[in-house]
């Protein structure tokens, strides 16, 4: 079973050195959603609130720019006050 890194890369860059295994692409996009939405929760990226891009990036690598790219999720958002 292939094993995948989640990268995160907002400024507090988060390295995966652990990684996950997934049978297919629709497990590992399940995974990615929520291990993206507990670190969201969790570290409450301020930036993103601003217009910058969360960013989290699915690799075959432990390395965050080495091996394939095979998911990314980008979060924005805006608040209206």
């Amino acid at each position: 079973m292939p094993r995948y890194y989640f990268h995160v890369l907002n400024g507090k860059n988060f390295v995966d050195d652990v990684g996950t295994e997934a049978d297919d692409i629709e497990a590992l996009k399940a995974e990615a959603v929520a291990f993206a939405g507990g670190i969201l929760k969790s570290e409450r990226p301020t930036d993103m609130w601003r217009g910058i891009a969360w960013q989290m990036r699915v690799t075959d690598s432990p390395v965050p720019d080495g091996g394939q790219t095979h998911l990314t999720l980008s979060v924005t958002a805006t608040a209206s006050e």
